[in-house]
């Protein structure tokens, strides 16, 4: 019954035996060899999840490698909608704007501010660390939102980014985050 309990992994209670005959020392035997198994279960559980831990650090790496890399094509991509801003704010201060002028200044302001909130959201979510999150996505979208993210980076070199229509629909269950970051990856490397 013991050595079924340990085939199974359960190393648990163990053998009482008062006997000292052969098979007394053999519920010893067996006592000292679960105990082993379980200390060598503990070392195996510890190590695997030290190691996950930092491949989940690694990646967090990779991903903030990226970020870097993608902050000096994202400081551009803000640097226009900033500039109509604050030509926009000046107009609209000196008071040379009045009536449909001024509100259609006001709303470019709101207009370029969303861009500008939506680029920066789409960089601290690439950057965030967190656990993996499966979800039906349309991958078209995910695919043309990864390339709004690295159009900057890839103009910088020169390079057009251009993402075609899709034939069909295009869904699958994914961990948007993550399909993102590889495809960042790939487009970088």
């Amino acid at each position: 019954e013991k050595t079924e309990r340990i085939g199974r992994g359960d190393f648990a209670n163990p053998l009482q035996l008062s006997q000292r005959d052969e098979l007394g020392e053999l519920a010893v035997a067996l006592n000292r060899m679960c105990d082993r198994l379980a200390e060598q279960q503990a070392a195996i559980t510890t190590e695997s999840a030290q190691r996950l831990s930092t491949l989940e650090q690694l990646r967090h790496v990779d991903r903030l490698k990226t970020v870097g890399r993608l902050a000096a094509g994202i400081a551009h991509e803000l640097g226009t909608p900033l500039n109509v801003v604050a030509g926009r704010a000046a107009l609209i201060a000196s008071g040379k704007l009045a009536g449909e002028d001024a509100r259609t200044s006001a709303q470019t302001i709101k207009d370029e501010a969303d861009r500008i909130t939506r680029i920066v959201r789409q960089l601290l979510d690439f950057a965030r660390r967190r656990p993996p999150q499966r979800s039906v996505t349309d991958m078209h979208h995910l695919v043309v939102q990864t390339a709004e993210l690295l159009r900057p980076l890839a103009e910088k070199q020169n390079i057009r980014i251009e993402v075609p229509p899709p034939a069909g629909d295009v869904s699958a269950s994914v961990d948007a985050a993550q399909l993102k970051q590889v495809l960042t990856n790939m487009v970088v490397n």
